[in-house]
């Protein structure tokens, strides 16, 4: 399997998250997001502070419209 790595540091329009809630001390997060492409098991980096923490994508759910929008939930997972 050949999972993408999905950098979201950066926002810019069309490419962004929200996170919705947090839990397990930080070890899962639920997001709403914009972007396409992601897949369950592919990676998201996630802006912390000055640096980015990965996640891997535990399920993802894509919006009719708009058709890039994104419900996800993320488990911590450490390069």
């Amino acid at each position: 399997m050949n999972n993408k790595t999905h950098d979201y540091t950066n926002a810019e329009w069309g490419h962004d998250y929200a996170i919705r809630s947090i839990s397990d001390e930080g070890h899962t997060v639920s997001l709403t997001g914009w972007g396409c492409g992601i897949s369950n098991d592919d990676y998201l980096i996630l802006k912390n502070g000055e640096e980015g923490t990965r996640y891997k994508v535990d399920s993802i759910r894509y919006c009719g419209d708009p058709h890039d929008m994104w419900f996800a939930e993320a488990s911590f997972s450490p390069r």
